[in-house]
C-alpha cells in the first residue's frame, strides 16, 4: 500500500470511532503529567524538533479552535493529541471536514523514548473532559492502514473500527472513497483549491 501511495496517489486509512458518554480517563504510568496546553506553550515546544511542531500550524489550528493535550515528564513535553471540531489539516493539502456530532482526533505525537507506556490512549481519554456539554457522541480519527503502532493505540483506548477512508491525488485531479459506515457518519477528505 506504501507503493501505491508513493507512485499511484492512492492514501487508504481505517477510521476508528470511540463514543464520549461513559469512558473513564486511563491512567497515566507514574512521572507523566497531562494537561490541556495553551498556545503559548505550544509554541514554545516548537522549539524541539523532536516534537514535530511548526508555529504557523500551531497558530493555524489554535486559531480554528482546536486543542492540543500533551503530557509532560519533569515539566518536559514528551507527547501530544490534536483535535478538531470542523475541519482538520491532512497532508499536502488534502483536510478532512469533522463530522457535526463528533470530535476529530489528529497528529498524536510521543517521543521515542517514551513510547509503549501507554501514554498516547490515555492522553486520548484524557481529553474527553473537556469535550463535556459540547453536544458531540464520539471521537474518530484516521490512520494509515500500514501503521499498527497507531491502530493499537487507538484500540486500547477503547474505540472500533469504522471502516475505511482514502483518496487519490494526481497534480489537480482529486477523488476520495469512503465506505459505507463512514459516509453515513459524514468524515470526509477533500482537497483545498
Amino acid at each position: 500500500m506504501q507503493q501505491l501511495a508513493r507512485r499511484g496517489g492512492v492514501h487508504l486509512y481505517r477510521v476508528f470511532q470511540r463514543r464520549l458518554e461513559g469512558a473513564a480517563p486511563l491512567p497515566f504510568p507514574p512521572g507523566y503529567v497531562p494537561a490541556a496546553l495553551s498556545q503559548a506553550e505550544t509554541l514554545s515546544a516548537c522549539a524541539d524538533p523532536l516534537l514535530e511542531l511548526s508555529a504557523p500550524s500551531v497558530r493555524a489550528a489554535y486559531a480554528a479552535g482546536g486543542v492540543c493535550v500533551g503530557a509532560r515528564q519533569a515539566g518536559a513535553l514528551i507527547g501530544y493529541v490534536w483535535f478538531a471540531f470542523e475541519a482538520a489539516p491532512h497532508v499536502a493539502g488534502i483536510w478532512v471536514k469533522v463530522p457535526a456530532g463528533a470530535i476529530y482526533r489528529y497528529k498524536a505525537l510521543v517521543l521515542r523514548q517514551h513510547r509503549g507506556k501507554g501514554i498516547a490512549p490515555a492522553l486520548y481519554r484524557f481529553a474527553d473532559h473537556l469535550f463535556e456539554g459540547m453536544g458531540r457522541e464520539a471521537v474518530v480519527n484516521c490512520i494509515a492502514t500500514h501503521n499498527f503502532a497507531s491502530t493499537a493505540a487507538s484500540l486500547r483506548s477503547g474505540a472500533e473500527s469504522l471502516g475505511y477512508i482514502g483518496y487519490w491525488q494526481r497534480g489537480a485531479r482529486f477523488f476520495s472513497y469512503h465506505s459505507p459506515a463512514v459516509r453515513a457518519l459524514g468524515l470526509r477528505f477533500y482537497a483545498l483549491t
